[in-house]
């Protein structure tokens, strides 16, 4: 208070104390920071840098789990308290409606993970999708890949198109980058007549994969992908639209390759990113 009247009348601390009937030692006590308010000051800025290279999205519990991996021990209640004095807010999920095929694939495959546990470890089970992506030459279509063990996005493509060709380039990133060593996999996909398709059938059976698909227009048998969609959108997105192609293609890239994958926190993993996901795993 003392602060703010020296700031707007310019008169000495001396006088504004006297004026006051406050003695000065009390002004300069509370003029020096406590070593909690010193505290607050190191670890608000590093709440505030981890904020914003998560793109504002991170809220107090991806944040604490940052702050933890730096060894920097903080309750949420305060990394809350301080995210709040600091106006940091995390973007807000928006209602996301999943959609998928109307079932047109030729010959459905049963939906093999109906009755399954999510699997122990990676190259189990993969799933996939399209989704829509604007630009301002009009829509592309992102088709991805998603280890469902780790939720890391294995393979993915972007086109102008959704022909077959579409899902089965991401298919064929998926089978380049990854080096199974059992043929016990399952492709998991909605009734969409590209999945359905001769050609990426074809490179489902020279892989030795099953394939599974949800039933017909039933997003929620396909759901972590869908929640992949639903991230996708909220978080790199934000209601906006890529310039073109070129710039769709490389904020995509970066978004997959250098955040989603290596960085992004998972919830449903113990907030662990999903490379380090696996890491841990290779390592036990």
């Amino acid at each position: 208070m003392i602060g703010a009247i020296q700031e707007k009348t310019k008169a000495s601390a001396r006088r504004i104390c006297r004026v006051l009937r406050l003695p000065r030692s009390s002004y300069h006590a509370a003029k020096t920071p406590t070593p909690t308010q010193c505290r607050d000051l190191v670890i608000g800025n590093r709440i505030e840098a981890i904020f914003k290279a998560n793109r504002r999205c991170y809220g107090y519990r991806r944040i604490a789990s940052d702050l933890a991996d730096e060894n920097l021990v903080c309750s949420h209640a305060r990394v809350r308290r301080l995210m709040k004095e600091r106006g940091l807010f995390a973007i807000q999920p928006k209602s996301y409606k999943p959609c998928t095929s109307d079932g047109r694939a030729d010959k459905p495959s049963p939906n093999l993970l109906r009755e399954q546990k999510l699997p122990s470890k990676p190259n189990k089970v993969w799933t996939g999708d399209i989704t829509y992506i604007p630009t301002s030459q009009g829509w592309r279509y992102l088709a991805v890949v998603i280890d469902l063990y780790s939720r890391r996005i294995i393979g993915w493509s972007l086109a102008s198109h959704m022909r077959a060709d579409l899902v089965c380039d991401a298919l064929n990133q998926a089978l380049v980058s990854r080096q199974r060593k059992d043929s016990s996999l399952i492709f998991h996909s909605d009734r969409g007549s590209q999945y359905g398709s001769k050609a990426y059938r074809d490179i489902l059976q020279q892989a030795g994969i099953t394939q599974s698909m949800s039933r017909r227009a039933n997003p929620y048998d396909n759901a972590w992908t869908e929640s992949f969609m639903s991230t996708l959108k909220r978080e790199m997105l934000q209601d906006g639209c890529f310039i073109d192609d070129c710039d769709a293609r490389t904020e995509l890239f970066t978004f997959i390759e250098s955040y989603y994958n290596t960085r992004r926190k998972h919830s449903s993993l113990g907030y662990q990113s999903p490379s380090k996901f696996e890491t841990l795993l290779n390592q036990n």
